[in-house]
Order: structure tokens, then sequence, then C-alpha cells
């Protein structure tokens, strides 16, 4: 049984900015650091208007707390988190876990297609992955919004997760345009607040034969939007 999470349809209360709160618009062109913090963003939009991610500073609703909002594009990618490209596995980072709590708009108003949860990238070979905790969708993401093939699931979170591997051939990367697998891990019971065992899924993926290379570039809480105009506000969000 599929289980779909109500969401809030209204913007939450207004809070006091930050001394530390930055607000940046237009594409970062990469991964940029974060002032006085252990995390980078990247904003990325094709086409729309007005597109932005608010930051709240490192001393603010756990230090990697963001806002995103998008105006009618194509696509639109904001996300917030570790960035690393050091040439190392994930194995050498330790158990990363990600602790979260957010509101946002409607169902409806991400566009095409649409995701929430934890997203990267890793070298050597180049994989693209996604861990999804929930979407603007009206339902639990599948294989038809994906593409690829289901390759099993398995329990972290207390949840099952579905896993689906896609091949995008000729599309752009951080290493230009290439050719690349993408890992998708797609939460069955969506939620907005929890922990994400990040390690865990790593894990599992390899248990599944699904290696990610062996230089990790980030792991960063995403939002991304397949058009529509809506907004994206972590009340909370901290990597351990």
């Amino acid at each position: 049984m599929v289980v779909v999470m109500a969401c809030s349809t209204s913007k939450p209360k207004e809070e006091e900015p930050s001394p530390d709160e930055i607000t940046f618009s237009g594409n970062s062109n990469g991964n940029r650091r974060l002032p006085d913090s252990p995390y980078g963003y990247e904003i990325w939009a094709a086409g729309g208007s007005s597109n932005s991610l608010t930051w709240y500073g490192p001393d603010a609703r756990g230090g990697a707390a963001f806002r995103a909002e998008w105006n009618y594009p194509n696509d639109f990618l904001g996300r917030v988190g570790y960035f690393w490209n050091q040439g190392r596995p994930y194995t050498h980072y330790g158990d990363l876990s990600c602790k979260f709590d957010f509101t946002r708009s409607a169902n409806g108003t991400g566009g095409n297609y649409s995701y929430i949860g934890i997203y990267g990238w890793s070298k050597n070979p180049l994989i693209e992955y996604y861990i999804v905790e929930d979407c603007f969708g009206s339902s639990v993401i599948n294989i038809g919004t994906t593409g690829g093939t289901v390759q099993g699931s398995y329990t972290v979170d207390d949840s099952v997760y579905q896993v689906i591997k896609n091949t995008r051939m000729n599309k752009p990367s951080i290493e230009g345009t290439a050719t690349f697998d993408q890992y998708f891990s797609i939460r069955q019971s969506r939620r907005q607040s929890g922990t994400i065992s990040i390690t865990e899924h790593f894990k599992k993926w390899d248990e599944m034969g699904l290696k990610l290379g062996t230089n990790m570039y980030e792991a960063k809480f995403l939002v991304e939007a397949g058009g529509g105009k809506g907004w994206f506000e972590a009340s909370y969000l901290s990597f351990e």
C-alpha cells in the first residue's frame, strides 16, 4: 500500500532573519563554500526567473537549513551539504547521516518531476545519485518519472526504499556532457522530517552491485523541480 503524506499549502510563519542569512540567485557554476561552515551550496536552473536559494547561516536551524524558490524553470536544483572531491571513497567519511524538518508548497508546484532528499555525484565512475524522501507529486515517484529499471528494494530508517538504475546518454554532468548511471532510492512512505542514514544506503547499493565511484564528490540535501512555481523551507537541517 502506498502512503501519501499531506503537505503544507501555505508559507510557514515568518521568523526573525539570521544575521548570517544569505540569498543566492543565478547559477553558482558548481559548488561554492558557505562562510564559517563545513558545508557548500549549489544552485542551478534552466529557464524561469526569480529562482533563488537562501541559506540561514552556520548558527541557525542546524547550520545547513535553506529556503528555495523557483518560478517556472525547465529544471531547478538547489542543494546544501558536504562537498569533498578529494579522490576518496564514501567509506573514508564515516557514518554519514542527515537530520531534517521542512515544509513545502503544495503538490503540483514542482512541474513534471521533482525530488526532495539527499543528492550527489561520485567520480571514477561518474554516478549521479538520489535518496528521495518526498516530492511535489501526488504519489510516490515511480519508474515512469525516472526511467531505467527497478533493481530491487531494501529497508532503511523504518521504511522500504525502491531502487532504480537509469543510464543518461550524453547529458550534462559535473564533468560536462557525459554518459553516466543514475541511482535512485525512493522512500515508499513519504516524509518531511526525520533522519536519513546516508551511509546505510550506500552500503545497500554495494550489496546490490551498484557501486559508487572511488572519488566521492558530494552529499547534499536537494530540492529539484522540473517546472512549476513553488518553494521549500527547512526549519532544521544538519549533517553528521
